[in-house]
């Protein structure tokens, strides 16, 4: 009995000491935990260029009286033949960050378990809880454009379509001819326009009571008039379209590159479309930061540790042949210098922040 209680005395004295032991492990820091096998892949972020543009396409559809407008209205040069013109109106640019092909390293030890990373393997922070911030993974955006309505001229007369009634007959079954339709159609825009004069001039006895109701009337005269003129002018359908693009540059050439294409007949053409006209992304890194930054010896010593970025501030402009449409500048990865972070910032007494889109060290605290 006495060689029983002995040896149950051992046992929890040794089961003591095993939990004790898991305890103090716990609390071991960063670098006395047991090394990590293996090790964690991850990728430094290059930088790309996202391009939001806005463009306006305005379709003038020729009216079906234009052969008659210098007749009955004196208008010349009324369009014969549709017409397609585009403008670009707004351009803007931002930056976001992807995975660096070229920039692959993996971590080993301890610190890989502090590694925290994006979905695609982007480090975004070590010993730090960094949340990944939403990126624009829409790419190269062509909108469906609109068609031309069927029935642009819902309304082409004020008058029947039958010739007025003789003397044999109760009522006209002969159809008018279409410049008996247009000088109908022109005659009605001069009494209109002759109706809205007199109201401008107060010359009817009776008045709207109140001015608002006046200019609805003078208001609705003038839609009118606007309709029964596009007959002869033609008719101007305008529709806005946003287009989005991404653009990765090399960080070897400063030459510019397509970013999309663009034909004032037809618009925002993708880059293979060579009927229109590239408008080129120019990039003018900034030389004298990099000499000063490599001067440092930044990029230089150990090829073991953790990696961040040091990038280079550019000139980007986008350029229609010789007209800047936009330029702005923008810190770009590629550009920089790759540097190793020191040893004791990776003694997990640190948090450290990177920048999402530059790889660049954004914050560095303690914890």
């Amino acid at each position: 009995m006495r060689i029983i209680t002995t040896f149950l005395l051992v046992a929890a004295l040794v089961a003591s000491n095993l939990s004790l032991s898991a305890k103090d492990d716990k609390k071991k820091p960063a670098n006395e935990l047991a090394a990590f096998a293996g090790g964690v892949v991850y990728s430094l972020p290059r930088t790309g260029i996202h391009i939001d543009v806005e463009v306006v396409q305005e379709r003038l559809i020729h009216g079906p009286y234009y052969a008659y407008a210098q007749k009955y209205l004196g208008i010349n040069n009324a369009t014969q033949n549709d017409e397609e013109n585009w403008t670009i109106i707004s351009i803007g640019m931002e930056t976001y960050g992807e995975p660096d092909p070229n920039a692959v390293y993996k971590a080993t030890g301890s610190i890989a378990t502090l590694l925290s990373l994006t979905d695609d393997g982007v480090l975004l922070g070590i010993n730090s809880e960094v949340k990944q911030s939403e990126r624009k993974l829409v790419t190269n955006v062509f909108p469906l454009r609109q068609a031309v309505p069927d029935n642009i001229w819902s309304d082409v007369s004020m008058h029947s379509f039958l010739s007025e009634k003789d003397t044999s007959k109760r009522a006209g079954s002969n159809f008018k001819s279409f410049e008996e339709k247009a000088a109908e159609a022109a005659y009605d825009i001069l009494k209109l326009r002759k109706r809205k004069a007199l109201t401008l001039a107060a010359k009817y006895d009776k008045l709207p009571p109140d001015g608002e109701a006046y200019k609805v009337m003078v208001a609705e005269l003038d839609r009118i008039i606007d309709n029964y003129l596009s007959l002869f002018i033609g008719k101007t359908i305008t529709e806005r379209y946003k287009h989005s693009f991404n653009v990765v540059p090399d960080g070897k050439s400063n030459k510019g590159l397509v970013a999309f294409r663009f034909s004032s007949n037809a618009g925002v053409l993708p880059e293979s479309n060579v009927s229109g006209k590239p408008i080129m992304l120019e990039i003018e890194p900034g030389a004298e930061l990099k000499q000063k930054i490599d001067a440092t010896g930044a990029g230089e010593g150990t090829t073991k540790g953790i990696y961040y970025r040091i990038p280079v501030l550019a000139q980007v402009r986008l350029l229609n042949g010789s007209d800047v449409l936009a330029q702005a500048k923008i810190a770009i990865a590629q550009y920089g210098t790759i540097a190793a972070l020191p040893d004791g910032l990776l003694n997990g007494e640190y948090s450290i922040q990177y920048h999402p889109a530059t790889g660049a060290v954004s914050k560095i605290g303690t914890n």
